[in-house]
């Protein structure tokens, strides 16, 4: 499972009500990163995305913590990767995300349209699964599924259907898990 993700943006607080209003989820404020925003997608299992303004970038600690004894007790922050300023801002990243919605095709147009961000219904790898991209701040891609969109996506990204698609051997593992999902 997918727990959460973190975005760069350059108007967190309003890319942050809009990935709420898809999710029918709420807002936070996220500490962590300054002038950041958390939305929870209110769905039983913790899924979030982080919302960042544009010129924050995540930069690993350094050292590791001692690992004698080693417990809830044991302080880490001096370790930890922390949020800072950068200027290296890029128009555009790989990172993209796909979240699930309660909403129709014309109403995450209509998100769209009324954000001016360009919005359109794609089919993947010519027809094997649909969803609409929706670009936050004409540079971010969020993929958007509604629900039909999703119980094809579901169908189609099973091991046994992609192995079959790659002509390799299914897994093997019997034992997974089915509360383990993507975001949303």
């Amino acid at each position: 499972m997918i727990n959460h993700i973190s975005i760069a943006v350059h108007n967190p607080k309003k890319v942050a009500d809009v990935i709420a209003e898809l999710w029918n989820g709420f807002v936070v404020p996220f500490p962590p990163a300054p002038d950041s925003f958390m939305v929870l997608a209110n769905d039983g299992r913790g899924s979030a995305v982080e919302v960042t303004p544009i010129d924050i970038v995540l930069e690993p600690g350094k050292g590791l913590p001692p690992e004698d004894n080693f417990s809830t007790e044991t302080l880490t922050e001096d370790y930890e990767a922390k949020f800072v300023r950068s200027d290296f801002v890029p128009q555009y990243v790989p990172t993209h995300l796909n979240i699930n919605t309660h909403l129709s095709i014309e109403e995450i147009k209509e998100i769209g349209r009324r954000e001016g961000w360009r919005v359109l219904t794609c089919n993947r790898d010519r027809g094997l699964f649909q969803l609409v991209e929706l670009w936050i701040e004409d540079r971010f891609m969020l993929e958007v599924m509604t629900p039909e969109q999703t119980a094809r996506y579901v169908e189609i990204a099973n091991p046994e259907f992609i192995a079959k698609a790659f002509g390799v051997a299914p897994p093997q593992n019997a034992n997974v898990d089915a509360n383990l999902s993507l975001i949303g």
